[in-house]
């Protein structure tokens, strides 16, 4: 989402109705517990299968740095919000022309996901981009690299990028495959490599992300810790505020809207208390979720710590409908 001088941002809320859902009748599952490990200091990013209640797969966060769009129309780059990257977009600007950080200003991607905005825009220009890495798990700085789009086709995207000072220039092919939403890029070593499985085996993902605030103008993006969709995938969510756990049942499931929002579960099912210093979670809260196989589930998250009292455990109740 872009900004210049002063930002604001504006939040486009699109849920995708469905008048008739046809489910065929089954008995209900049984109520799963189930906790996810992401650290105390949520260094891990966790993709998670709803019909097997299983991680599926695992990463650092700072594991990678940007991710390309896989299907063969894909035109789009995301950076890596969990770390707090940042982006920033140089006009009349040759791609080796000195670059003063302080005389920039930043953009980020929609929570929202790619059908919104991204720092990148809906079809990167051929013009020359800073990449703020953002923070290492130790909270220090990642660094910074140049980049430029050199093309995009049906096969491929190809990329040029460089340290700020012009050294340490490479030149990427990052190839697509249709089986997955991304291929990702790490400057940790300069490679290509694997972060998500494969879109049709995973709904959920547990991870830092950047936050955009439409109110806050003084910091309008900020870090915080919740649940990711599988969007691109068909995966939607619902919430509900009003019926108990127990009676949401699969005959309810068309008074829902259900929302292909990647944040449509996103962070705040929990708060922060500054008197005691401590996450609470807000259990009347209920999350009806569609997976990549149609299944309906219902969640209900009931702690955020481990049975040592340390942060970072989310703790939820799943049941199929």
């Amino acid at each position: 989402m872009k900004r210049v001088g002063l930002i604001f941002i504006y939040f486009l809320f699109i849920s995708c109705e469905q008048n008739e859902i046809a489910i065929e009748k089954h008995p209900m599952g049984e109520i799963e517990e189930s906790q996810i490990s992401m650290g105390s200091n949520y260094s891990k990013q966790i993709f998670y299968n709803a019909s097997t209640n299983m991680g599926v797969s695992n990463n650092l966060k700072t594991d990678w740095d940007l991710a390309f769009e896989s299907s063969e129309n894909g035109a789009q780059i995301i950076i890596n919000s969990s770390t707090f990257s940042q982006i920033s977009e140089l006009t009349n600007h040759l791609f080796d022309d000195p670059v003063s950080i302080a005389d920039l200003t930043w953009q980020w991607d929609s929570p929202e996901g790619i059908y919104y905005s991204t720092a990148f825009g809906v079809t990167p220009s051929s013009n020359t981009y800073i990449l703020d890495r953002g923070y290492n798990l130790d909270g220090t700085l990642r660094g910074y690299r140049k980049i430029k789009i050199d093309s995009v086709n049906s096969t491929a995207f190809f990329i040029t990028c460089a340290n700020l000072d012009n050294t340490g220039i490479q030149n990427f092919e990052v190839k697509k495959d249709n089986r997955y939403n991304y291929q990702y890029l790490s400057f940790n070593d300069n490679s290509i490599i694997n972060i998500e499985l494969p879109k049709n085996d995973w709904d959920l993902v547990f991870t830092q992300y950047t936050h955009l605030f439409v109110d806050n103008i003084e910091t309008p993006a900020y870090l915080v810790t919740g649940v990711l969709i599988n969007y691109l995938n068909n995966v939607m969510v619902a919430k509900d505020t009003v019926n108990s756990f127990d009676e949401i049942t699969v005959d309810i499931i068309n008074t829902y809207s259900f929302s292909n929002s990647q944040d449509a579960i996103g962070y705040n099912w929990k708060e922060y208390n500054f008197q005691s210093q401590a996450y609470t979670v807000n259990t009347d809260i209920i999350y009806i979720l569609k997976d990549v196989s149609d299944r309906y589930f219902k969640i209900r998250f009931i702690d955020f710590y481990n049975e040592n009292g340390i942060k970072g455990y989310p703790k939820f109740e799943i049941q199929e409908l």
